[in-house]
């Protein structure tokens, strides 16, 4: 069965979304953000919007970025998104701007963005290289994790990072002066809890979770990857095999974890990046592993094999050289997936196919 592929737009220009699960749309399902790039080889990028059905396109900002995650954009609320960006400067940034004053509320803030707003407030990480270059947040001044307050503007910290790298030396592990460096921070839906992937020595690396209520760490040593929050307590994450020379993509399985690595239940099968409908029921994947065809793939919860593959290619140099990854999301409403394909080896375009006949 053969799925239409719609472009969010088509021009000569790559198009691309942010991070998989990090919904490109607005919460109310009317508005999507993406980004634009006249050339896969270059950096400079801009952010633009349009209405979800596809109307009323318009650039809103300028930057500089890579092509994985690109600017990693995605909705704080219905007026504003959170995304980053660079210009001169070489360290991490992000902003919150809005799309309805067409003006940055909070930003550039020197750091390094989270996956996602939750409850409007945003999640970030600071290492040394960060301290002392945010001179309008005077408390940042220590390797953690940070909180803005979208609506404020106000910034806290949440979670030390020196901390939990002495914990994680107290258990054995080898750590080194990257350890603190965390990414794909993450906020709980409750925003009790917040969860990121940190690297150790060996190219090893854990998934570690932090109680902000209770203050407590909870840690999955054989850390399963493209991991997102499922609810309050638990995570989506794909479990991946390698042998010693070259990863094994059939093995691969999306899986439900407790924070401290049990599985929980086995959601689907094939996959690397990974997100699953709000209401649970069905899930996405995708298939990219070295030398793999990619495809993307929709799942009912519980079951490992497809109920449909909806996209596959082969631009191999596309999607590992010039690193466009195919980061599949669901819609809000649950009746799209959007992710990225490349449409040839040297350009991309931001798509998303309709499902709703296949959730009925």
């Amino acid at each position: 069965m053969s799925f239409i592929k719609t472009p969010i737009s088509d021009g000569n220009y790559s198009t691309l979304l942010g991070m998989n699960g990090g919904c490109p749309e607005s919460p109310d399902g009317s508005t999507i953000v993406y980004a634009r790039k006249p050339s896969l080889t270059e950096s400079y990028t801009e952010m633009w919007v349009c209405d979800r059905d596809l109307q009323n396109h318009r650039k809103v900002f300028e930057l500089y970025c890579g092509n994985h995650n690109g600017p990693s954009a995605s909705f704080v609320d219905n007026d504003r998104i959170v995304f980053r960006g660079g210009s001169d400067i070489k360290l991490p940034i992000f902003y919150i701007f809005n799309i309805k004053t067409n003006k940055v509320e909070w930003g550039p803030i020197v750091g390094k963005e989270s996956h996602c707003a939750q409850q409007n407030h945003f999640p970030f990480s600071v290492t040394e290289a960060h301290i002392g270059k945010n001179e309008q947040y005077p408390q940042i001044d220590e390797v953690a994790v940070y909180d803005l307050d979208c609506d404020t503007g106000e910034v806290v910290k949440i979670m030390s990072l020196v901390e939990m790298k002495n914990y994680l030396e107290e258990l054995g592990y080898k750590t080194t002066e990257y350890t603190t460096a965390v990414s794909h921070v993450q906020y709980n839906p409750a925003r009790t809890a917040v969860m990121m992937r940190v690297g150790l020595a060996d190219k090893d690396a854990v998934l570690v979770g932090y109680d902000l209520v209770k203050k407590e760490y909870h840690l999955i040593p054989n850390k399963p990857v493209h991991q997102l929050w499922f609810d309050n307590e638990t995570y989506i994450a794909v479990y991946q095999y390698h042998d010693g020379e070259r990863w094994h993509m059939d093995k691969s399985r999306i899986n439900r974890y407790s924070m401290d690595g049990e599985i929980l239940e086995t959601l689907g099968g094939i996959g690397n990046h990974v997100d699953f409908s709000k209401d649970g029921k069905y899930v996405t994947g995708d298939s990219m592993y070295p030398d793999e065809e990619l495809k993307v793939f929709l799942y009912k919860r519980g079951q490992v094999e497809p109920i449909a593959e909806l996209d596959s290619h082969n631009f191999q140099h596309c999607g590992w050289k010039l690193n466009i990854h195919t980061n599949p999301s669901f819609s809000w409403d649950g009746k799209r997936i959007y992710f990225n394909r490349p449409v040839s080896e040297e350009k991309a375009s931001a798509m998303f196919v309709d499902i709703s006949d296949l959730i009925k």
